[in-house]
């Protein structure tokens, strides 16, 4: 599995890094900016992201208009629906507001701040995502 982590909070993305590092491989960005790079630059090389777990509140960029963004990049090349990256937001936003606002724009799961690794790989799990843990050489 590759995965892209979005956090503008250096202790959660390497908490959420070494919560999926042992189900494959992935990348940090600090931002929307970032991770929008990212994003391409992993569809460009075609070796799209199987998962983004991405943070809400970013300076600049916010996780909303990011995710807009990832599904408009998609939209442009083609990909629709579970075609698409699988997006977990992963937030200390806990309200109903921001909760719907995230499943319109098109995430498929929504996990509060701080992460249960039980829950993160439960909806990992439930979004049909390998699991197989990978070992090093």
């Amino acid at each position: 599995m590759k995965y892209l982590i979005v956090d503008d909070d250096r202790l959660c993305r390497v908490l959420l890094e070494n919560m999926l590092s042992p189900f494959g491989h992935g990348d940090v960005a600090s931002g929307g900016a970032e991770a929008i790079g990212a994003f391409v630059l992993a569809l460009d090389d075609g070796q799209p992201y199987d998962l983004i777990c991405m943070d809400i509140m970013m300076p600049g960029s916010d996780g909303h208009r990011t995710l807009e963004a990832i599904r408009a990049l998609e939209r442009c090349r083609g990909i629709y629906g579970s075609d698409g990256v699988k997006v977990i937001m992963t937030t200390a936003l806990s309200d109903s507001k921001h909760c719907i606002r995230a499943f319109h724009e098109g995430c498929e799961s929504y996990v509060t701040k701080p992460v249960d690794e039980s829950v993160l790989v439960g909806a990992m799990r439930e979004l049909g995502l390998p699991l197989e843990h990978v070992h090093e050489a």
